[in-house]
């Protein structure tokens, strides 16, 4: 109540009561309860009708997946040759992880599928089962170039410089390695006929295949042992301690790692325990970070150190692991020749991440030094004594077709291989760049005239192929041709 000039104001807003307000406040929160309920039952009934408009037309759920999976889902439900394939959607993933781990500054990185694994780890470790032969495609012309000792294939008869034709009369002209090792490979015990040209005579070989483990191979002569080391797998150091231990008597050594594309860092790090001993620096490696590591030998590794020489073969296939191997060999132990050619140059250690469809991305990850800090990254070890092989042995033959027929005057990549050839068997040839000339013309009707393959002065596809299966199982089986292990004798016998 105010005064004013005598007078009295009363104040006329209406104040609710308690029990008033609390009836009020109980109105507006059953509204907001409404509300609410009207807002779910709406966005319920617009998933449920989207659920229901995706399910009659099931191309729509692709919206709600990754790029990839559309491409997975559109392949699997819409592409034409769909049903062609057993396992399309594996097929996919296995292609888009290829794809995404391939770069051309690293070609070692790569995606392997469970398959792949599988294949990777037995090609390392020498252990699978089949017949024991290692061949080269070039051109459809699968070669043998190595047979392993005691192995099936040996046993049937199979000799480096076969011609591998057909596999269970299956014929593998256009096949590739892969191809061909799928019909070769089998259950131990199992029989597969092998029909290979030998010179111009097609043989049907029956072989039975069975477990191959020949990572590593020695064997003596005259006083010296050679141990030839083809991988770097789990049981390689295994292997060599066998030999060692048989033929302790011997005091030289060479060591063939040529064409040995290496393997396992664990194994590489055992064989070198073998020759400089327990607990010692082998390696050194450099991360994406920059942080460095070092790795010594094991702690338990027996020591060979009785060799008064030692040569070390290598050749421009002498890669990673089997490089590592070669310069601990020459850092580390005294008396080591380094005779061939400089090797690869792989100086990066990759390193395989298990992924949960049971492949692996082999991830390159290590840069690798050598126990004195040395990178052959790119560069390779160069040998102490370089020697290279005939020629002959660094040719990709051609194919020649069986209408193709060369004779004076012409030129060709296949006049050139048999000239090649030809001079390495020791006949008479002025030239070896394709031009078909008299003195090839003189050599092949020798050549012919004394394999029965008529002696006419011509190259025609029957004794170009009759060449190639010659010059292989040559250079395979005769010592005067490998230039490089003879230059290793010979300096085992210097004094």
């Amino acid at each position: 109540m105010e005064k004013e000039e005598n007078k009295v104001l009363f104040n006329l807003e209406k104040k609710p009561l308690k029990s008033e307000r609390e009836e009020i406040r109980k109105k507006r929160i059953n509204i907001l309860k409404i509300i609410m309920l009207c807002v779910f039952f709406l966005c319920v009934g617009l998933y449920l009708g989207f659920y229901a408009y995706k399910t009659i037309h099931p191309i729509y759920k692709n919206t709600s997946l990754t790029t990839l999976s559309e491409i997975e889902y559109a392949m699997d439900n819409f592409w034409l040759y769909s049903p062609e394939h057993e396992n399309l959607k594996q097929e996919l993933e296995d292609k888009a992880m290829y794809g995404m781990s391939q770069y051309e500054e690293d070609p070692y990185t790569t995606y392997m599928s469970a398959e792949d694994m599988n294949s990777f780890s037995s090609s390392i470790n020498m252990n699978y089962v089949g017949i024991g032969v290692q061949y080269t495609t070039e051109n459809d012309i699968a070669i043998v170039t190595k047979v392993f000792k005691d192995s099936p294939a040996e046993k049937a008869g199979i000799i480096e410089g076969d011609i591998i034709k057909a596999v269970d009369g299956t014929p593998i002209e256009g096949l590739d390695s892969d191809a061909i090792k799928e019909l070769v490979l089998g259950e131990a015990g199992t029989e597969v006929i092998i029909t290979v040209q030998r010179n111009a005579e097609n043989l049907d070989l029956s072989v039975i295949r069975g477990a191959i483990n020949s990572s590593a191979y020695a064997y003596p002569e005259n006083d010296y042992l050679i141990l030839e080391i083809s991988s770097f797998g789990e049981g390689t150091a295994k292997e060599v301690m066998k030999y060692l231990d048989a033929y302790s008597e011997y005091r030289k050594l060479i060591i063939d790692m040529r064409n040995d594309g290496g393997g396992y860092q664990t194994a590489v790090r055992e064989l070198c325990g073998l020759f400089i001993g327990p607990n010692e620096v082998y390696l050194r490696q450099r991360d994406v970070k920059g942080r460095e590591y070092v790795d010594t030998t094991p702690a338990d590794s027996k020591l060979y150190d009785g060799f008064e020489k030692i040569i070390i073969l290598t050749n421009n296939d002498t890669a990673s692991a089997a490089e590592v191997f070669t310069i601990v060999m020459k850092e580390k132990v005294k008396n080591v020749t380094l005779v061939g050619e400089t090797t690869y140059g792989k100086g990066v250690i990759q390193s395989n991440k298990l992924l949960s469809n049971g492949g692996a991305l082999k991830l390159t990850t290590y840069y690798w030094y050598s126990p004195d800090g040395v990178s052959i990254d790119k560069v390779g070890i160069k040998p102490d004594v370089e020697v290279r092989m005939p020629e002959i042995f660094y040719q990709y033959y051609y194919n020649m077709e069986e209408d193709e027929k060369y004779e004076i005057d012409s030129v060709s990549r296949a006049n050139s291989i048999a000239q090649m050839v030809l001079e390495m068997l020791g006949y008479d040839i002025n030239r070896t760049d394709g031009y078909f000339d008299s003195s090839l013309a003189e050599a092949l009707i020798k050549y012919k005239g004394e394999n029965g393959l008529g002696a006419i002065a011509s190259l025609d596809k029957e004794t170009y192929d009759y060449l190639i299966s010659e010059a292989r199982r040559q250079l395979a089986k005769n010592p005067e041709l490998d230039l490089q292990m003879l230059k290793a004798k010979e300096l085992l016998n210097e004094d």
